[in-house]
């Protein structure tokens, strides 16, 4: 597939994401994605459980867009993620709190679908956010 059409592929992804639907997500996932994340890699399924968890939690999340770079069969993005913590997160209950944090990824595209994917979020960010976490914290690492 052509840059164009993997960068195409990425944003009915986004659309999925911020219609809470992760059925339709999957739909762009082989069935054998790996996601590389912080904690080494999980399956599509495993995957699909913890996005899940997120959307209980935060059921209004919304994924803005800042770019977009597609070469080969990757695609890298740049965006911010907006929702409200109205749902228990990592065992905190809901707070009302409305949180931003930033979001990198690179999605890896083959034949259409996502084969791989290497995502990095500001979850201590959030976690602040949500008070768990002193407000000190996101201005020591940033």
């Amino acid at each position: 597939m052509s840059a164009p059409d993997n960068k195409a592929v990425v944003r009915q992804l986004i659309d999925a994401w911020n219609n809470g639907d992760i059925n339709a997500l999957m739909t762009f996932w082989s069935p054998t994605m790996v996601h590389h994340g912080r904690a080494g890699t999980i399956s599509a399924e495993d995957t699909a459980a913890e996005m899940r968890r997120f959307l209980d939690a935060f059921p209004d999340l919304r994924m803005e867009l800042h770019s977009i770079v597609s070469e080969g069969e990757l695609v890298a993005t740049r965006m911010t993620v907006h929702a409200t913590h109205t749902g228990a997160y990592m065992g905190i209950p809901p707070t009302g709190r409305p949180v931003s944090c930033a979001l990198m990824g690179q999605l890896r595209i083959v034949d259409g679908v996502v084969v791989d994917h290497w995502g990095v979020a500001d979850a201590l960010g959030i976690l602040v956010q949500i008070g768990m976490l002193p407000s000190e914290l996101s201005t020591a690492f940033s």
